[in-house]
């Protein structure tokens, strides 16, 4: 028996939100509440970042250790199987043409990856400290060629590119096991069942809703966001709904703690905000193709600060934006930073503190460090010694 997750969630989002934030929407404002942030911040004790290889033959997670100035080192000895084969022959860079190949759940202290070789998704438990993975279950991942996981709760879920599309819903079980509870067919134009497959036009990521009441479905091919309400189980059901972008390309997408959904469109190097989705309506857009000048705008993340960054992949740079509680948005700055070589999956670490790019031409990770009053980004650590032009995808970070 689930607990009514739509109230509990509503009823977090209101607590964790400061008073000002009920009158205040500017961006004035989010400076302001960058401030207040920083001074109740717990001290930064250092993380883990994870980098997963997405190796054909035995997929595996690399593991590094983060120190609390943001310096990385490598942990070989720590490295992990998956139990699962990668997708990394369909292309050196970005093979499975999504976010969310690999995420961390602080819910849980729990690791997610894909396999998309042979349709399985494993479950780590990340232990004490992050460094020594455990690995707790691998599952067919309910579809053809999974590229991208989400959590809510006790419930994972895992968009599967291949086929006609599809999600399949697992619950997360008290140690880490994995059962399969629903199964939702997105019916889209089929495509491959196995590598290689045309990765770009698949559908690319999957993410719940700020009220866990819907999932939200990047599909480039459609040039469209997916919605599909959740029952009171959790488990996608009724019609699906498309709303169409406002720019080229919808990749990568994420919801911030105000509700509103921000998407990276690749093809018009552009970001896009919308509100959270209603029922069975398409979603509203309340920015359109906010443009960053930068080339191919594939891959974002946002912090609590009002602030969010994407991933310029044929560019090789970062680009910045302020967000408001009310889905304005606004590009600062389109290079907040440079990386090395094609950078593609991107994460937050230390509170917000941190930011780190997967860069998959020079196989390195590149760092920075996060003004929490500006959003700007200043080079921390710059790691390589990755195997590059390999098919590496994914990064997610767990805080100490």
């Amino acid at each position: 028996m689930r607990f009514n997750r739509s109230f509990c969630a509503a009823l977090l989002v209101v607590l964790a939100m400061p008073l000002g934030a009920l009158a205040s929407g500017g961006y004035g404002y989010v400076m302001h509440r960058a401030h207040a942030r920083h001074f109740f911040k717990h001290e930064d004790r250092g993380g883990v970042v994870y980098v997963m290889s997405n190796n054909s033959t035995r997929n595996s997670i690399l593991v590094y250790s983060r120190d609390f100035r943001g310096r990385l080192k490598a942990v070989p000895q720590a490295t992990a199987l998956t139990g699962g084969r990668g997708g990394a022959d369909n292309a050196a860079i970005d093979p499975l043409g999504s976010q969310g190949a690999l995420v961390y759940d602080q819910g849980t202290d729990m690791l997610f990856a894909v396999n998309a070789g042979d349709n399985t998704v494993t479950a780590f438990d990340t232990g004490p400290q992050g460094v020594a993975l455990r690995r707790r279950d691998v599952v067919p991942s309910g579809g053809y060629i999974p590229v991208s996981v989400a959590v809510s709760e006790n419930l994972l879920y895992v968009l599967n590119a291949g086929g006609s599309g599809s999600v399949a819903t697992f619950e997360i079980g008290a140690h880490g096991q994995l059962e399969q509870i629903g199964a939702y067919n997105l019916n889209l134009a089929p495509s491959a069942t196995s590598i290689p497959f045309a990765q770009v036009p698949a559908p690319n990521q999957v993410v719940v809703d700020a009220l866990s009441r819907h999932l939200i479905i990047t599909h480039v091919g459609g040039n469209e966001l997916l919605t599909v309400a959740l029952n009171d189980d959790g488990v996608p059901a009724g019609s699906l709904v498309s709303t169409l972008a406002p720019g080229a390309a919808p990749f990568a997408l994420q919801v911030t703690r105000y509700g509103t959904t921000l998407v990276a469109e690749a093809g018009s190097g552009s970001v896009s905000a919308f509100d959270a989705p209603a029922g069975n309506l398409p979603m509203v857009v309340t920015a359109a193709a906010v443009g960053t000048g930068q080339s191919a705008t594939c891959w974002l993340v946002a912090g609590d600060n009002g602030f969010a960054w994407t991933s310029n992949t044929g560019s090789s740079t970062v680009s910045l934006f302020a967000y408001s509680r009310t889905g304005q948005l606004q590009l600062v700055n389109a290079v907040a930073a440079t990386t090395s070589g094609a950078p593609i999956d991107l994460t937050l670490a230390g509170g917000g503190d941190f930011l780190y790019t997967l860069d998959a031409a020079s196989g390195q990770v590149s760092g920075f460090r996060v003004d929490q009053d500006s959003g700007a980004l200043s080079p921390v650590d710059s790691i390589g010694g990755l195997p590059a032009m390999a098919g590496l995808q994914g990064i997610a970070a767990r805080d100490y």
